[in-house]
């Protein structure tokens, strides 16, 4: 078990809401309106940085340091800064900057706090609809319009054809091998949805969806979503079953008695 203040813990809990506030005041208005796109990637490969990525991580790494000028902070645009304790921050500004680039309101804003390199606070904030998922251990919670209400992912009884099944874009995120056991899962399940980004995660805590299914993912895409998928009671690993703190290839579920099954179905054309 993690030995930490709560004190600072709690600290830090406070600060992240200022930092979700604080980067809204970005991402909202540059969403309402056309923006400058550049494409980071090369060849015909396509990951798109706004003004918005840029600037509110810039405002987000100021507070902290003015905060907790000897935490670590690692982001999606900016170079990493290397505190002298064991606290790190880890930021997305933008998570689904396409949807963003596109005028779809499922993007967010992910927020982690890792102790000894182990997530213990994140936050999702889909921004354009007003919601804020959060996760602390043992306890995650949704807040929407003012209004928190505590996260409890649902059970499926373990049984996975009852499971509503998420992939931002299997098509991208997948080599051939992987889309094969990727689709090994889609035909059991009862049915999918493509195109979410971390917004899924947030249903998965929710009870609204019960699995995700991704890879190529950074450790700022899947920090934040750890406490709050693990908080609402499920899990969330990589594709072998341990620990998907760095990223990679991952599968979030609300019902932890799914993990074995899905294990074993993707590793059949793995």
């Amino acid at each position: 078990m993690l030995k930490y203040n709560q004190s600072e813990l709690f600290a830090r809990q406070d600060l992240i809401a200022k930092l979700a506030e604080a980067a809204r005041s970005i991402t909202l208005p540059l969403f309402k309106k056309d923006m400058a796109v550049v494409n980071k990637a090369e060849g015909n490969h396509y990951d798109p940085v706004t003004d918005a990525d840029i600037e509110a991580e810039r405002i987000m790494r100021e507070l902290i340091s003015s905060a907790f000028p000897n935490d670590s902070i690692e982001g999606e645009e900016l170079s990493d800064i290397y505190g002298s304790n064991d606290w790190l921050w880890t930021l997305d500004p933008i998570d689904g900057t396409r949807g963003f680039v596109a005028g779809i309101p499922v993007w967010s804003t992910l927020i982690a706090v890792s102790y000894k390199n182990k997530p213990v606070l994140g936050l999702i904030d889909v921004a354009a609809q007003d919601k804020q998922f959060f996760g602390s251990p043992g306890y995650s919670w949704l807040i929407h319009e003012g209004n928190k209400k505590k996260l409890i992912s649902r059970s499926c009884n373990g049984d996975l054809t009852k499971a509503i099944l998420g992939c931002t874009e299997p098509l991208a995120m997948l080599n051939p091998h992987e889309l094969r056991a990727y689709n090994n899962i889609r035909r059991i399940v009862r049915f999918s949805r493509l195109g979410l980004d971390a917004y899924a995660y947030g249903q998965v805590a929710s009870g609204r969806m019960d699995l995700v299914i991704e890879a190529l993912l950074k450790p700022c895409d899947v920090r934040a979503l750890l406490p709050v998928i693990e908080g609402s009671g499920g899990r969330l690993t990589n594709w072998e079953g341990g620990s998907a703190v760095n990223g990679g290839r991952v599968i979030a579920v609300g019902d932890p008695e799914l993990l074995p099954e899905i294990i074993n179905a993707l590793k059949g054309d793995i």
